[in-house]
């Protein structure tokens, strides 16, 4: 990116300098200079770049916010009228899509600066991925989740999400163990839960109870265990991680008994916001 070949060219020009513009060629003196003229570009422009990056992200988080805020006002006003049912739900879930995609573009303010930092991209496709997630756009949150950060377990379960809707079970395998080893203990639960629901739904009934097995154990989660009871038990209708709440139904593969308006919520959670340091 075009912060570190400043930060080359600076170190570069400084070593010649001290080199050649004086007398006896020192080594020593000349890297030092090389390391001190790097740093000295770098730096300044790591740090602006950082600050507009987190000015950004503040922006897109207080537009969400205060997205939220108007359609649970517009929810409360419209269930006060009695309103309700399918139609209802259609029109709030179109003004929450149509919200987003405003939100989304607040994005692209991040374009400009993707030359000059290396993760810049990578957190845009993270971002945008996860909020076309949410409104179901998954032939555009695909290519963007797949370069994504994955920072957090919701980020993984929506990747093996689409893995699973594209058929591509051997490659969601091996990013289930891959994160399973990265995400220990609580965090690891929406691995397991997502990867043996879909195993249960793919009829692989054995190889769910397996994974729900080394779950339990390991994330030491009452979710899993009651699953596991009953598939044990042959009791496949129970079978259900709806008590993971609004997390697990982000991702769409089971609906709540009542549905219910989900709010719009800033992702990545602490280790997404620790990118921007």
């Amino acid at each position: 990116m075009l912060t570190i070949l400043f930060a080359l060219l600076a170190a570069t020009l400084a070593w010649f300098g001290v080199y050649y513009g004086f007398e006896g060629g020192h080594w020593g003196w000349a890297s030092l200079a090389s390391f001190t003229g790097f740093v000295a570009v770098a730096l300044p422009i790591t740090y602006i770049i950082r600050k507009r990056m987190e000015r950004i992200f503040t922006a897109v988080q207080a537009k969400i916010v205060a997205s939220q805020e108007q359609l649970r006002r517009k929810v409360m006003a419209l269930q006060n009228k009695m309103q309700g049912g399918a139609n209802f739900q259609a029109r709030i879930e179109k003004e929450q899509a149509d919200s987003i995609r405003e939100t989304i573009l607040l994005l692209d303010d991040l374009k400009p600066i993707q030359k000059w930092n290396l993760l810049a991209l990578r957190q845009y496709n993270t971002f945008k991925g996860q909020m076309l997630f949410q409104i179901k756009d998954f032939a555009q949150a695909g290519p963007l989740l797949e370069k994504a950060l994955v920072l957090d377990p919701l980020t993984l379960a929506m990747q093996m999400v689409l893995m699973y809707k594209k058929g591509e079970l051997k490659k969601l395998e091996k990013a289930f163990y891959k994160g399973t080893g990265r995400f220990k203990d609580e965090k690891g639960i929406m691995i397991y839960a997502t990867y043996s629901w879909i195993l249960f739904k793919e009829n692989r009934i054995s190889e769910a109870v397996a994974i729900l097995d080394e779950g339990k154990k390991k994330c030491e989660s009452p979710v899993l265990e009651q699953n596991w009871e009953h598939l044990v038990n042959g009791r496949t209708k129970r079978f259900s991680f709806a008590a993971l709440g609004e997390q697990w139904f982000a991702l769409y593969l089971e609906k709540p008994s009542q549905q219910k308006i989900k709010a719009q919520q800033p992702f990545g959670g602490r280790a997404n916001r620790g990118g921007f340091r």
